[in-house]
């Protein structure tokens, strides 16, 4: 069975987060796998008027927030793959991603970097297999990767019934 790695996609009309303080968007930012041991949670809002409940409110690809729903169905294989950690302001939690994987193959990706050589954007993934292994939810070794996950995860996720979340399928293993 072939490997099948996604990122988290927004959905139309569904409910966002935002920080309180805007300062505090570099918090999310600033994501890197490392376990975070000093968490001083912000402040955050969800934007429910008008939109979709969704157990996986908006804040960005790089930074997952869950609602209760979310952690309680999906809580072993998070915490085997980062931390949870809490929001203040409203009942939900953002996913650290702590299993950082280098399994991005450069050569064979199509990359948009800065001139500093820092990766601009990832046009095209081509992952090393081996690399990723068992894990089902990890980020790449830089500033705010996005938190990449398995086909088994978003299994999981369907599975669970839980709403408001989609995923981008960026590559395959069996594609060339």
């Amino acid at each position: 069975m072939p490997l099948t790695v996604h990122k988290f996609q927004v959905v139309e009309d569904q409910e966002w987060i935002f920080p309180a303080d805007d300062d505090d968007y570099e918090t999310f930012f600033a994501l890197d796998g490392r376990v975070i041991q000093d968490w001083i949670a912000p402040v955050m809002k969800l934007d429910t008027a008008g939109r979709t409940y969704s157990d996986f409110p908006w804040l960005g690809e790089h930074a997952p927030i869950l609602k209760k729903p979310a952690v309680e169905a999906l809580a072993p294989v998070l915490v085997e793959h980062g931390q949870l950690l809490p929001i203040k302001g409203e009942a939900v939690w953002l996913f650290n991603a702590t299993t950082v994987l280098d399994a991005l193959d450069h050569e064979r990706s199509r990359i948009a970097y800065f001139d500093n050589g820092d990766i601009l954007d990832i046009e095209r993934h081509v992952f090393r297999t081996e690399r990723i292994g068992a894990a089902e939810l990890f980020r790449l070794p830089m500033r705010a990767s996005a938190v990449y996950v398995t086909g088994s995860f978003v299994e999981k996720v369907r599975n669970a019934g839980l709403r408001g979340v989609e995923f981008a399928h960026v590559w395959t293993s069996a594609e060339k």
